[in-house]
């Protein structure tokens, strides 16, 4: 079987450094989380560790 990896790149500087992140207001405390959701995210933010840029 085949594996595919994608690289994010930042579209405003094109680094490799990007994270993904979930956004603020949807951060639940690990203790809590079981009880409030399945454990999927329905949004992902991505960020760059050079320049700075947040997006989705």
């Amino acid at each position: 079987m085949a594996r595919i990896i994608v690289a994010e790149l930042c579209p405003e500087c094109g680094s490799l450094d990007v994270r993904a992140t979930e956004p603020r207001w949807f951060r639940i405390e690990w203790d809590r989380r079981d009880a409030l959701d399945d454990g999927w995210v329905d949004r992902l933010e991505l960020c760059c560790r050079d320049c700075g840029l947040v997006w989705d």
